[in-house]
Protein backbone atom coordinates (compact mmCIF):
# COMPACT_ATOMS: atom_id res chain seq x y z
CA UNK A 1 0.00 0.00 0.00
CA UNK A 2 2.83 2.43 0.84
CA UNK A 3 4.42 1.72 -2.54
CA UNK A 4 1.16 2.53 -4.31
CA UNK A 5 0.83 5.84 -2.46
CA UNK A 6 4.44 6.74 -3.21
CA UNK A 7 4.05 5.81 -6.88
CA UNK A 8 0.81 7.80 -7.15
CA UNK A 9 2.41 10.84 -5.54
CA UNK A 10 5.40 10.67 -7.90
CA UNK A 11 3.14 10.26 -10.93
CA UNK A 12 0.96 13.25 -9.99
CA UNK A 13 4.04 15.36 -9.33
CA UNK A 14 5.48 14.40 -12.72
CA UNK A 15 2.22 15.20 -14.53
CA UNK A 16 2.06 18.62 -12.89
CA UNK A 17 5.68 19.39 -13.84
CA UNK A 18 5.00 18.30 -17.42
CA UNK A 19 1.88 20.48 -17.58
CA UNK A 20 3.87 23.49 -16.40
CA UNK A 21 6.56 22.79 -18.99
CA UNK A 22 3.99 22.46 -21.78
CA UNK A 23 2.33 25.72 -20.73
CA UNK A 24 5.73 27.43 -20.75
CA UNK A 25 6.69 26.15 -24.18
CA UNK A 26 3.23 26.82 -25.59
CA UNK A 27 3.15 30.44 -24.43
CA UNK A 28 6.66 31.79 -23.84
CA UNK A 29 9.33 30.17 -25.98
CA UNK A 30 8.43 31.92 -29.25
CA UNK A 31 9.53 35.29 -27.86
CA UNK A 32 11.85 34.33 -24.99
CA UNK A 33 13.65 31.30 -26.43
CA UNK A 34 16.68 30.77 -28.59
CA UNK A 35 14.87 30.13 -31.87
CA UNK A 36 13.51 32.75 -34.23
CA UNK A 37 14.09 36.44 -34.14
CA UNK A 38 14.95 38.08 -30.86
CA UNK A 39 11.88 40.00 -29.73
CA UNK A 40 12.29 39.63 -25.96
CA UNK A 41 15.05 38.83 -23.47
CA UNK A 42 15.94 35.17 -22.97
CA UNK A 43 14.11 33.64 -20.01
CA UNK A 44 17.34 32.88 -18.16
CA UNK A 45 17.99 36.63 -18.08
CA UNK A 46 14.46 37.42 -16.88
CA UNK A 47 14.70 34.69 -14.24
CA UNK A 48 17.94 36.20 -12.94
CA UNK A 49 16.32 39.58 -12.34
CA UNK A 50 13.37 37.97 -10.55
CA UNK A 51 15.65 35.82 -8.40
CA UNK A 52 17.55 38.90 -7.26
CA UNK A 53 14.29 40.55 -6.17
CA UNK A 54 12.45 37.42 -5.01
CA UNK A 55 14.81 34.56 -4.09
CA UNK A 56 12.10 32.55 -2.30
CA UNK A 57 9.91 30.41 -4.55
CA UNK A 58 6.53 31.61 -3.30
CA UNK A 59 7.43 35.31 -3.70
CA UNK A 60 9.05 34.70 -7.09
CA UNK A 61 6.05 32.81 -8.48
CA UNK A 62 3.45 35.18 -7.02
CA UNK A 63 5.15 38.34 -8.23
CA UNK A 64 6.03 37.03 -11.68
CA UNK A 65 2.49 35.71 -12.28
CA UNK A 66 1.00 38.99 -11.05
CA UNK A 67 3.22 41.04 -13.38
CA UNK A 68 2.51 38.74 -16.32
CA UNK A 69 -1.22 39.22 -15.76
CA UNK A 70 -0.84 43.00 -16.22
CA UNK A 71 2.60 43.95 -17.62
CA UNK A 72 3.61 47.48 -16.68
CA UNK A 73 6.81 49.46 -16.71
CA UNK A 74 6.56 50.71 -13.13
CA UNK A 75 6.86 47.28 -11.48
CA UNK A 76 9.01 45.60 -14.14
CA UNK A 77 12.09 43.82 -12.78
CA UNK A 78 14.07 44.17 -16.01
CA UNK A 79 13.57 47.78 -17.11
CA UNK A 80 16.53 47.65 -19.51
CA UNK A 81 14.67 45.01 -21.53
CA UNK A 82 11.74 47.38 -21.97
CA UNK A 83 14.07 49.97 -23.48
CA UNK A 84 15.48 47.38 -25.86
CA UNK A 85 12.39 45.28 -26.71
CA UNK A 86 9.42 47.43 -25.52
CA UNK A 87 6.93 46.41 -22.86
CA UNK A 88 5.65 42.86 -23.00
CA UNK A 89 2.12 42.83 -24.42
CA UNK A 90 -0.89 41.85 -22.34
CA UNK A 91 -1.54 38.11 -22.48
CA UNK A 92 -5.08 36.79 -22.29
CA UNK A 93 -4.01 34.02 -19.91
CA UNK A 94 -5.64 33.38 -16.54
CA UNK A 95 -3.68 33.86 -13.31
CA UNK A 96 -3.71 30.12 -12.48
CA UNK A 97 -1.96 29.32 -15.78
CA UNK A 98 0.50 32.18 -15.31
CA UNK A 99 1.28 30.80 -11.83
CA UNK A 100 2.06 27.39 -13.35
CA UNK A 101 4.32 29.02 -15.93
CA UNK A 102 6.10 31.08 -13.27
CA UNK A 103 6.55 27.91 -11.19
CA UNK A 104 8.17 26.19 -14.17
CA UNK A 105 10.47 29.16 -14.70
CA UNK A 106 11.52 29.12 -11.02
CA UNK A 107 12.11 25.35 -10.95
CA UNK A 108 13.79 24.96 -14.34
CA UNK A 109 16.77 26.15 -16.32
CA UNK A 110 15.45 24.52 -19.51
CA UNK A 111 14.55 27.54 -21.62
CA UNK A 112 16.06 26.30 -24.85
CA UNK A 113 14.69 24.56 -27.87
CA UNK A 114 11.11 23.28 -27.76
CA UNK A 115 12.33 19.95 -29.12
CA UNK A 116 13.84 19.19 -25.70
CA UNK A 117 10.42 18.21 -24.31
Amino acid sequence: MKQFILLSTLLLSSLSANENQLLFYGNCIACHGELGKKVAPHLSEVKGYYLMAYPKKEEFVTNMAKWLSAPNEESAQHKEAIKKYKLMPYLAIDLDTLTKIATYIYESDDFGVAGSL
